[in-house]
């Protein structure tokens, strides 16, 4: 018993503040499994990230619970919420589509040469998403699969990057979906890492960079328009 409610150390993991949370909601981590329709090995079991439709449950379930905090350690733990259906923490967004993939083209370039009008639009299940990107190739598997389609949110690099999580980074050269970590013998780079082992890591030079967005979620998509 005093295993099944232990919570994490390291509380830079989604698993260890999921386990916070559940603690502090007095609900045993059965009991969650139970309320999410998933395996009982689901929480031991849990990645860097959760895909869109597990986000979206608990946002139903939960929605005193800060979306932010759990994904990134952003913020605090509960949000304020409001009563009933008309919450508009639980609405659905539309966000742009954009004409490039991860690992090809550029985003500068799109922003220049595409108008947002012109795009397919795409319902998010997070808010505050800056745009959807397809994701093309295997290097972030099994977490994000060939052809998915990813939210984007830009960060200000400057002021904060939450090392190790998933981000797009908008190179000269391309756009990369990678881990993103400090350069420890370089100030003036970054390391982008694969979760496919196969691929080795990447050092980026920040000057090249013309932008850096966080990945709120992986989904299937949805095209509106």
């Amino acid at each position: 018993m005093e295993e099944r409610i232990k919570i994490d150390e390291d509380m830079e993991t989604v698993k260890g503040r999921l386990r916070k949370f559940l603690k502090h909601k007095g609900i045993t981590q059965y009991e969650f499994t139970k309320l999410m329709g998933v395996s009982q090995s689901y929480v031991a079991t849990l990645r860097r990230s959760m895909p869109a439709d597990k986000i979206m449950k608990i946002r139903e379930i939960f929605p005193d619970l800060n979306h932010d905090w759990l994904l990134y350690g952003e913020g605090e733990m509960l949000v304020e919420t409001s009563s009933g259906r008309d919450n508009p923490e639980r609405r659905e967004y539309e966000v742009p589509l954009l004409p490039v993939s991860a690992f090809a083209g550029n985003l500068q370039l799109w922003s220049e040469g595409v108008r947002e009008i012109d795009c397919t639009r795409v319902v998010s299940p997070v808010k505050d998403a800056d745009f959807a990107i397809p994701i093309c190739g295997d290097s972030m598997e099994p977490d994000f699969q060939d052809g998915a389609t990813i939210l984007i949110k830009r960060i200000n690099e400057r002021a904060f990057i939450p090392w190790g999580n998933a981000m797009v980074i908008d190179t000269e050269n391309g756009v990369l979906l990678k881990d993103l970590y400090p350069d420890e013998r370089d100030n003036e780079s970054l390391i982008a890492r694969s979760r496919n082992e196969k691929y080795p890591p990447i050092r980026i030079p920040k000057s090249s960079v013309y932008g850096i967005y966080r990945v709120l979620c992986a989904l299937k998509m949805y095209p509106t328009m």
